[in-house]
């Protein structure tokens, strides 16, 4: 499945699951309902405080999972980056439509 179609699919689903590593390499996972769907991106929004910010900032790499309605698992890996200071207001006014 290419990357347009899963983004759309994953759209749908509302909540996805995004596992990280902490500073011992273990295992994090967490649900995240504040997201943006892009063609080809994904925005979603963290507290600068939480441990999950944290391992992004350190680590950057993620996993998403997910199941749709139509019953298939989509699992996606990559790299998340943090939005320029100045653009953050305009991503976070979209997430939280």
């Amino acid at each position: 499945m290419d990357l347009e179609t899963c983004l759309k699919k994953m759209e749908l689903v509302g909540v996805l699951a995004f596992a990280t590593v902490d500073q011992e390499g273990a295992p994090q996972i967490r649900n995240i309902s504040a997201i943006h769907y892009e063609k080809d991106a994904i925005y979603f929004f963290t507290a600068r405080g939480k441990n999950f910010c944290r391992e992004l900032q350190e680590d950057g790499r993620v996993q998403i999972l997910c199941y749709t309605r139509y019953k298939e698992m989509i699992r996606m890996s990559g790299k998340a980056y943090a939005v320029a200071e100045e653009e953050q207001a305009k991503w976070s006014t979209l997430i939280w439509e």
